[in-house]
């Protein structure tokens, strides 16, 4: 696989997640993975990256997944669009195997923000990195 990694730079590293919320077209919000998910999203220097997600703290009674999701692949970046695009090699959710999951990104200091459209749904998933 070919890409750009123009921009990677700026997302190399972990993060650790912080929240995982759907919006639905009426403006509900539900969060996926409970009050306090537990995961990391980790991008190395060579244009891969990994990512796990699991419930954590009080359940969202219309929360959408449970459990985890896990998945890594390579990655193509199109800075002009602020898009990264996972190209997911495996996954533990087999409808994910092979695809192409296209995130919209963002860098507030060190919080990373990731959103996509997804089944009628708006998602955002924040992420924050501990420069320890």
């Amino acid at each position: 696989m070919s890409g750009s990694l123009e921009g990677f730079e700026e997302l190399v590293g972990a993060w650790e997640l912080r929240s995982c919320t759907s919006t639905l077209p009426d403006g509900t919000q539900e969060h996926m993975y409970g009050s306090a998910p537990i995961g990391v999203i980790m991008y190395s220097p060579d244009g891969w990256m990994s990512c796990y997600m699991a419930g954590g703290g009080e359940p969202d009674p219309g929360g959408t997944l449970t459990g985890r999701t896990g998945y890594y692949g390579p990655v193509v970046m199109r800075p002009s669009d602020k898009v990264v695009e996972h190209h997911v090699r495996h996954s533990t959710s087999d409808f994910m195997l092979g695809t192409v999951q296209e995130r919209g990104y963002r860098i507030e200091g060190d919080t990373l923000i990731l959103s996509a459209a997804m089944n009628g749904k708006q998602i955002e998933v924040v992420w924050t990195r501990d420069r320890a």
